[in-house]
Protein backbone atom coordinates (compact mmCIF):
# COMPACT_ATOMS: atom_id res chain seq x y z
CA UNK A 1 0.00 0.00 0.00
CA UNK A 2 1.09 3.74 -1.11
CA UNK A 3 1.23 6.20 1.46
CA UNK A 4 0.02 9.80 -0.93
CA UNK A 5 2.44 12.08 0.64
CA UNK A 6 2.03 14.99 -1.66
CA UNK A 7 -2.12 15.46 -0.36
CA UNK A 8 -4.28 18.66 -0.81
CA UNK A 9 -3.45 19.67 2.63
CA UNK A 10 0.38 19.50 1.90
CA UNK A 11 0.26 21.12 -0.95
CA UNK A 12 -1.49 24.06 0.31
CA UNK A 13 0.32 24.61 3.19
CA UNK A 14 3.58 23.76 1.41
CA UNK A 15 3.15 26.39 -1.08
CA UNK A 16 2.29 28.86 1.89
CA UNK A 17 5.61 28.47 3.12
CA UNK A 18 7.38 29.02 -0.52
CA UNK A 19 5.28 31.99 -0.54
CA UNK A 20 6.11 33.63 2.76
CA UNK A 21 10.05 32.02 1.65
CA UNK A 22 10.30 34.03 -1.21
CA UNK A 23 8.71 36.88 -0.12
CA UNK A 24 11.28 37.06 2.52
CA UNK A 25 14.25 36.37 0.38
CA UNK A 26 14.28 39.23 -2.54
CA UNK A 27 17.07 37.67 -3.93
CA UNK A 28 15.38 34.44 -5.14
CA UNK A 29 14.83 34.83 -9.33
CA UNK A 30 14.57 31.19 -10.75
CA UNK A 31 11.86 28.35 -9.05
CA UNK A 32 14.65 26.04 -8.56
CA UNK A 33 16.05 28.18 -5.17
CA UNK A 34 13.03 27.53 -3.53
CA UNK A 35 13.73 24.04 -3.02
CA UNK A 36 16.97 24.33 -2.84
CA UNK A 37 16.92 23.04 0.93
CA UNK A 38 13.39 21.15 0.22
CA UNK A 39 13.03 17.23 0.73
CA UNK A 40 11.75 16.68 -2.73
CA UNK A 41 12.61 18.24 -6.15
CA UNK A 42 11.23 21.31 -7.97
CA UNK A 43 9.15 19.41 -10.35
CA UNK A 44 6.93 18.30 -7.61
CA UNK A 45 5.38 22.30 -7.73
CA UNK A 46 4.49 21.80 -11.39
CA UNK A 47 2.97 18.54 -10.38
CA UNK A 48 1.04 19.69 -7.89
CA UNK A 49 -0.76 22.76 -9.91
CA UNK A 50 -1.82 19.30 -12.67
CA UNK A 51 -2.84 17.22 -9.67
CA UNK A 52 -5.24 19.75 -8.27
CA UNK A 53 -6.67 22.04 -10.96
CA UNK A 54 -10.07 22.60 -9.10
CA UNK A 55 -8.13 23.90 -6.03
CA UNK A 56 -8.01 28.20 -6.46
CA UNK A 57 -6.29 28.14 -3.33
CA UNK A 58 -3.44 26.25 -4.66
CA UNK A 59 -3.98 27.38 -8.30
CA UNK A 60 -3.96 30.94 -6.87
CA UNK A 61 -0.48 30.42 -4.38
CA UNK A 62 1.14 28.49 -7.55
CA UNK A 63 0.18 31.28 -10.26
CA UNK A 64 1.63 34.04 -7.09
CA UNK A 65 5.08 32.44 -6.92
CA UNK A 66 5.27 32.61 -10.61
CA UNK A 67 4.21 36.06 -11.09
CA UNK A 68 6.81 37.02 -8.27
CA UNK A 69 9.90 35.04 -10.11
CA UNK A 70 8.75 36.37 -13.80
CA UNK A 71 8.71 39.92 -12.51
CA UNK A 72 12.61 39.38 -10.46
CA UNK A 73 13.84 38.39 -13.63
CA UNK A 74 12.39 40.69 -15.87
CA UNK A 75 13.43 43.56 -13.25
CA UNK A 76 16.72 42.20 -13.09
CA UNK A 77 17.13 41.97 -17.05
CA UNK A 78 16.32 45.65 -17.51
CA UNK A 79 18.25 46.72 -14.64
CA UNK A 80 21.14 44.56 -15.94
CA UNK A 81 21.43 43.07 -12.31
CA UNK A 82 21.13 39.56 -14.57
CA UNK A 83 22.90 37.97 -17.16
CA UNK A 84 20.82 39.21 -20.37
CA UNK A 85 21.03 36.13 -22.38
CA UNK A 86 20.63 33.75 -19.47
CA UNK A 87 17.48 35.82 -18.22
CA UNK A 88 15.39 36.30 -21.85
CA UNK A 89 16.57 32.48 -22.55
CA UNK A 90 14.89 31.54 -19.61
CA UNK A 91 12.02 34.01 -19.46
CA UNK A 92 10.89 32.36 -23.17
CA UNK A 93 11.22 28.93 -22.21
CA UNK A 94 9.46 29.22 -18.84
CA UNK A 95 6.83 32.02 -18.99
CA UNK A 96 6.05 32.11 -22.55
CA UNK A 97 7.51 35.52 -23.56
CA UNK A 98 8.25 36.23 -27.35
CA UNK A 99 10.69 38.80 -28.73
CA UNK A 100 8.11 39.99 -30.91
CA UNK A 101 4.17 38.62 -32.33
CA UNK A 102 4.21 38.35 -36.20
CA UNK A 103 0.89 38.23 -37.17
CA UNK A 104 0.21 37.18 -40.77
CA UNK A 105 -2.21 38.92 -42.38
CA UNK A 106 -4.22 37.76 -45.63
CA UNK A 107 -7.59 38.53 -46.90
CA UNK A 108 -9.09 37.24 -50.02
CA UNK A 109 -11.37 39.44 -52.22
CA UNK A 110 -14.13 37.29 -53.89
CA UNK A 111 -14.89 39.45 -56.84
CA UNK A 112 -16.77 37.57 -59.55
CA UNK A 113 -17.12 40.86 -62.28
CA UNK A 114 -18.80 40.91 -65.23
CA UNK A 115 -17.28 42.64 -67.16
CA UNK A 116 -18.86 42.77 -70.21
CA UNK A 117 -22.45 43.67 -68.51
CA UNK A 118 -20.64 47.04 -67.09
CA UNK A 119 -21.11 49.98 -68.91
CA UNK A 120 -18.36 52.22 -70.16
CA UNK A 121 -18.94 54.46 -66.40
CA UNK A 122 -18.77 51.32 -64.56
CA UNK A 123 -15.95 50.12 -66.46
CA UNK A 124 -13.92 53.96 -65.43
CA UNK A 125 -14.59 53.54 -61.92
CA UNK A 126 -13.17 50.00 -61.42
CA UNK A 127 -9.71 51.49 -63.44
CA UNK A 128 -9.74 54.85 -61.44
CA UNK A 129 -10.18 52.58 -58.28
Amino acid sequence: MTVEIYTEEFVIKELKILLKELKKNKEFVYIWELFEDRNYWRQRFSEWSNKFPDNEEIQQNSDTIKDILETRAAKGLMTNKLNATWTIFHLKNNYKWVDKREIEQSWWLDINLKFEEMNDEELDKLITW
